[in-house]
């Protein structure tokens, strides 16, 4: 309106209207800053001055009508100008009293406020900000400098920082933590926070933000971080209390478990010096000691007895706590060993059975002067109740061990066998074997072992299958708990070194079985004892030549890869180089078992040549594998980045640690974690295989290498599976490489490492690899008619199969009756025959075959899993012309085949 005015008057308001240009600003602050009303009258009042300045007029009335036209809008302009005054001054008011709330509500709540102005370097603070900040409240800005001053210099140095990048990089808003020093001395925080402001240009100007009082907040931090620490200071004393628990389960001399005791109670106290004395019939003595190994024992005892801390708790049969041993007449004596040590303070506990029977004491010294927290008192009587439970057990078991010596006197005194057994059931109460609680040397002499070794183990451990091959002896012995009553009754142990026969007469004894049994066949024992070995030694191999099957699952895994629809050409033809190559380990692994006995001598030969240590370890790996997935296991390589080669066997070194490896898996509880190592160094090839399994007893390090050895815990296999001669043989095999072997473990839950030392260059390796010959050029195949005869149909058909793609002709037979019975329909001229068919066996099919007309003309051929000589034999004893072992080398056979065929011609001829 003002500026329609000044267009619609122009100039022409100039001269005797000029007043009445003020009085439109002068009646628009009247109303912005005193009201409407004193607006209106200053508008008034201005008008009525400015009209009677104009002429002609008559008083205020104006003759001419421009000026009165010129008065009327003149008019209306003002008044609606001091309307709009008023509604300022009331938005203003409004504004003054919202942010006079705003301020109260913030300075209420504890939140100062504070402007930094960037171009002139000055800080406004609030009185509560400047409260907060330990500074005098001041409603003028102060400068930023003489600000920073009065902080701590490391926060006036960190707020620096924050100012200047903000300036310079742009930020637009920061946090600081403001430590203060309280006048009390405690700590105070206040928690600054700010965002900048720009001005027209973009450039920071202006830094607002606010500031709080979070003391409270790190105060219950640091509470929480204090509980969280005691927490878990706790939880580390049960941890150690639980440790020493299982330790103490652990049979050991008194003085070493008593030391167990006293390093946990130092552990706790983090102290390094610490006694435990014993006292029986006016007689202290020193059992256990911590970092007073320097001191002569006489010396140390007669201090217990005369000024120890362990002295005094046990004259006043309570917790003794010395907080300074210098102030305290009572530690006079040990003045000089604790000031030479350090020693400040001592805290010590006597040893009370239930029975209130004062064992002892124990004492720990501490470096500093204070007394000991509720945590260590705590500890402290645990590992005081768990020396005296450890006492007691000891004390009965030495009255038991002077009681049982008496018994086992009379007992050892008798030349009969005597055995003590107790039954081992199923959970539901099936009897299922017996365990040996005691027997006597002449029982351990006739079960062929050392008594402490036999004594605690089961007898299907003992002699395995025992009850399957002596039903009737578990008979008699169920028979006698059963009915409580005594049985007499002979037997014929065949199973034991020598055909022996007892007399045995067993007796019930409370929950146990108490069992005589006179040997009768002493005269012949010795005589069979070289025989039965022999025959358990060949079975046993037998049974592992059936048992060792770790390249079948890298076998079926080929395989099922090779006929995936999905496997390109590639892995197709990688999985017949597995399939092949596992093979053929397999063959030289059943070959290698028949000269077990010569690895026990040294006599088994090495096929000994420059191998790959990458290759060596590939091959273990891929062996072990299925073990190590079934159980989940994690298996980490870590071999050097060069190639380390080295003159070895490289079958037998696979086979080395795959062997490791499947150790590792077998001992180790689902989803673990193994570890395979190699390295060279000083000439020597290391391999190390580590896990985080069941760990090996110190005692037991040097006996897992031998024959038939297998960790067990608790009486049992610990996986039950494994004949016990894996490292007998993996120890066999380094040795002939001129190399060592040897277990590692910090005991029973700790894993166990195996480390493998073999010579870099072997002195029976020839100076130059001979070439090898190149293979012969295949002769030109002859069709023949050939029977296959296997009872396992897939072995059968796919050698059938693979004969086919020969060109001969094959009729398949799936048992002994079926293939006698292709021959007579159609007589072949040469005969594959497994032994172990069902309805007749191979050696009869041989047999029958041979008794037909015209059965002297075909070859016959056994292939067999039976590969020991006593097999062959007795095929080629039943009419075979020849005797190969599975799996059978498709070259080889191919080869016999053509062979066969021209012996088969003649033999027409």
């Amino acid at each position: 309106m003002s500026v329609l005015v000044q267009q619609g008057l122009g100039m022409q308001a100039l001269g005797p209207r000029a007043p009445l240009l003020l009085v439109l600003p002068a009646a628009v602050l009247a109303a912005v800053y005193l009201g409407r009303g004193p607006g209106l009258v200053v508008l008034g009042a201005g008008m009525a001055v400015a009209l009677s300045g104009l002429a002609p007029a008559q008083g205020l009335q104006l003759e001419r009508r421009e000026d009165q036209w010129l008065a009327a809008i003149y008019a209306l302009v003002g008044v609606g100008m001091v309307q709009i005054g008023a509604h300022v001054r009331r938005a203003m008011r409004m504004a003054l009293a919202s942010e006079q709330r705003r301020g109260r509500v913030v300075e209420g709540a504890g939140i100062g406020l504070f402007e930094v102005d960037l171009r002139h370097a000055t800080v406004l603070l609030s009185a509560t900000l400047a409260r907060l900040l330990q500074m005098d409240g001041s409603p003028e800005p102060m400068g930023l400098g003489d600000w920073l001053a009065q902080l701590p210099p490391d926060t006036a140095h960190r707020l620096q920082e924050i100012l200047t990048r903000i300036r310079s990089d742009g930020h637009r808003s920061f946090q600081h933590e403001l430590r203060l020093c309280g006048a009390d001395g405690a700590a105070r925080w206040v928690l600054l926070s700010g965002h900048a402001a720009t001005d027209d240009r973009g450039q920071v100007c202006r830094v607002y933000g606010a500031g709080i009082d979070i003391s409270p907040r790190k105060r219950a931090e640091d509470e929480l971080q204090r509980a969280q620490a005691a927490l878990g200071e706790q939880l580390d004393d049960l941890r150690r209390l639980h440790e020493l628990s299982s330790r103490l389960l652990e049979p050991g001399p008194l003085d070493e478990q008593m030391r167990k005791v006293l390093r946990t109670a130092l552990d706790i106290h983090r102290s390094a010096h610490g006694l435990i004395t014993l006292s029986e019939q006016g007689r202290i003595w020193v059992v256990a000691q911590e970092g007073f190994s320097d001191l002569p024992m006489e010396r140390l005892e007669s201090l217990a007895r005369t000024g120890g801390i362990c002295e005094i708790a046990m004259r006043e049969r309570t917790r003794t706590m010395i907080t300074d041993l210098a102030a305290d007449a009572r530690c006079r004596p040990l003045l000089s060993v604790a000031s030479a040590k350090r020693l400040r303070a001592a805290h010590a506990l006597p040893l009370i059975n239930e029975a209130g029977e004062l064992l002892g004491a124990m004492s720990v010294f501490l470096d500093e002067a204070r007394s000991a927290s509720s945590r260590e008192k705590a500890a402290m009587d645990m590992c005081a109740n768990k020396a005296v439970v450890f006492m007691e057990r000891a004390r009965s078991r030495a009255a038991l061990e002077e009681s049982q010596h008496r018994f086992e006197a009379v007992l050892e005194a008798s030349a009969v066998p005597f055995f003590v057994l107790r039954p081992i059931r199923h959970a539901q109460g099936k009897l299922e074997d017996f365990r040996l609680d005691y027997l006597n040397t002449a029982a351990a002499r006739v079960l062929g072992r050392p008594r402490l070794q036999l004594q605690g183990m089961a007898l299907l451990e003992v002699i395995p299958g025992c009850w399957h091959l002596i039903p009737e002896v578990f008979a008699h012995y169920q028979a006698a708990l059963d009915h409580d009553e005594t049985r007499e009754f002979e037997v014929t142990m065949t199973m034991l070194p020598g055909r022996q026969s007892f007399h045995c007469v067993a007796s019930p004894m409370g929950q146990a079985l108490a069992v005589w049994a006179a040997d009768v066949t002493e005269r012949k024992r010795h005589e069979q004892l070289l025989q039965e070995a022999d025959r358990r030694k060949d079975e046993f191999l037998a049974t592992l030549a059936h048992e060792l099957r770790n390249p079948l699952a890298p076998i079926r895994q080929a395989a099922n890869l090779s006929k995936s629809p999905t496997a390109s050409e590639a892995q197709k033809r990688w999985s017949h180089e597995v399939i092949e190559r596992q093979v053929q380990h397999m063959a030289l692994l059943l070959d290698d078992l028949l000269d077990i006995s010569r690895i026990t001598r040294g006599a088994l030969s090495l096929r000994l040549d420059r191998a790959e240590l990458s290759a060596i370890v590939d091959a273990a790996v891929e062996a072990a594998r299925p073990l190590m997935d079934a159980k989940r296991h994690t298996l980490v390589v870590d071999l050097p980045p060069q190639p380390i080669r080295f003159d070895a066997d490289m079958l037998r070194m696979s086979q080395v640690v795959a062997n490791l490896l499947t150790n590792a898996a077998r001992y180790t509880d689902p989803q673990g974690r193994i570890r395979l190592r190699a390295w060279a160094a000083e000439g020597q090839v290391c391999i190390e295989v580590s896990d985080n399994g069941i760990g090996i007893p110190p005692d037991s390090l040097d006996a897992v290498f031998n024959m038939f050895t297998q960790l067990r815990q608790g009486g049992e296999s610990r996986l039950g599976g494994g004949l016990g001669i894996g490292l007998a043989l993996t120890r066999g095999l380094v040795e002939l490489h001129g190399g060592s072997i040897s277990a590692h473990s910090q005991g029973l839950g700790h894993g166990s490492t195996f480390r493998v030392r073999i010579p870099m260059a072997h002195i029976s390796l020839p100076a130059q690899r001979k070439t090898p010959a190149p293979a012969p050029e295949p002769a030109q195949v002859v069709p023949r008619h050939i029977l296959v005869a296997d009872d396992n149909r897939d072995a059968a058909e796919s050698l059938a199969v693979l004969l086919q793609l020969q060109g001969h002709r094959v009729t398949c037979a799936f048992d002994g009756l079926q293939a006698v019975a292709a021959f007579e329909k159609s007589p072949a001229e040469i005969c594959l025959l497994d032994i172990g068919m069902p309805r007749l066996d191979g050696n009869e099919v041989a047999r029958a075959i041979r008794a037909l007309p015209g059965g002297d003309k075909p070859v016959l051929v056994a292939i067999t899993g039976w590969g020991q000589e006593a097999d062959r034999h007795q095929a080629l004893a039943a009419g075979f012309d020849h005797h190969l072992t599975k799996p059978v080398d498709p070259d080889r056979l191919m080869q016999l085949i053509a062979e066969a065929g021209g012996h088969a011609e003649a033999a027409h001829r």
